[in-house]
């Protein structure tokens, strides 16, 4: 795993966008890029935005010069307010491959291409895969992506766990393609035999981070803290509805108050973070803020 350095400085106040299962190149991802350009363009400018998996669908990408790498990610995100702006990604069970394997290492290896036109480069340089996990650091904020598909890599457990645990940062925030707890179709995933060691390994990191947001399922959602017994004080986040979405169902919280919201329309999430204040929003594709919700450490 590496580690992308710091971002952007700018007032001290961290802004990100959050985004998921993205790689359709349709109508709907293009409605959220539209989005999340006026969003960034209205908050005078965004810091970053976290590409939680399943970025190319249904198969990954085959190289660095796949087609997909423009109809599906440089084209939506080419708008004003997202130009220049770090998208950090991390994979998900889609980039692996589905029906036919997937080249991880392109995603990987097309961070590192020269902007250009010609063979061997890129249209812009937003796109950030410096390893399948790694962490970036942007003012008071620590970001850590991880790989959720290779949940039984001890490496990836042991090194993000602690650097977790080693960073000061008034606020982290680990992120990855597979929920720890979803009310969407993906909710019996736990009860998966296969899948029992993923949720050891997702705890292992974010138990000592403030929250933990995935995708894969095409929802919108907020879980409260509490939720998880053995890290009570970590938030969930869904933000998987950024090209279609899927139907939720409703899961059912063990105090009335532990879910938040739930949101079957798609859109993005943003983040604002200033001194120990995170004041977090989903948007819809028509720009609506749907929930919100101040936090103060």
């Amino acid at each position: 795993g590496g580690s992308a350095g710091s971002g952007p400085a700018n007032d001290g106040v961290v802004r990100l966008l959050a985004i998921g299962d993205t790689g359709e190149g349709n109508v709907g991802q293009h409605a959220v890029a539209d989005q999340m350009s006026a969003k960034c363009i209205k908050v005078g400018g965004c810091d970053a935005v976290l590409v939680n998996g399943d970025n190319f669908y249904d198969n990954g990408v085959e190289s660095t010069s796949d087609p997909q790498w423009v109809e599906k990610f440089e084209k939506p995100y080419d708008r004003p307010g997202l130009n220049g702006v770090p998208f950090y990604a991390v994979l998900g069970n889609h980039d692996y491959g589905v029906t036919s394997t997937g080249n991880k290492q392109a995603q990987i290896d097309y961070s590192t291409l020269p902007v250009g036109s010609g063979p061997g480069t890129r249209l812009s340089d937003k796109w950030h895969m410096p390893e399948a996990y790694y962490d970036v650091q942007l003012e008071n904020v620590h970001l850590f992506g991880i790989d959720t598909q290779d949940f039984l890599a001890a490496e990836q457990e042991n090194d993000m766990s602690a650097r977790v645990a080693a960073s000061s940062a008034t606020w982290k925030i680990v992120f990855g393609h597979h929920p720890r707890y979803t009310s969407g179709e993906h909710f019996w995933d736990n009860q998966l035999l296969g899948f029992a060691g993923m949720f050891d390994f997702q705890q292992t990191i974010f138990c000592g981070a403030d929250m933990f947001m995935a995708g894969h399922d095409h929802d919108m959602e907020f879980i409260d803290k509490g939720r998880d017994s053995k890290c009570p004080e970590t938030y969930f986040v869904i933000s998987g509805a950024s090209s279609k979405t899927r139907e939720t169902f409703e899961l059912t919280p063990t105090d009335e108050n532990q879910i938040y919201y739930e949101e079957e329309i798609e859109g993005f999430a943003y983040l604002e973070f200033a001194g120990n204040k995170l004041v977090f929003e989903f948007l819809d594709k028509t720009g609506k803020v749907t929930f919100s919700k101040t936090i103060v450490k």
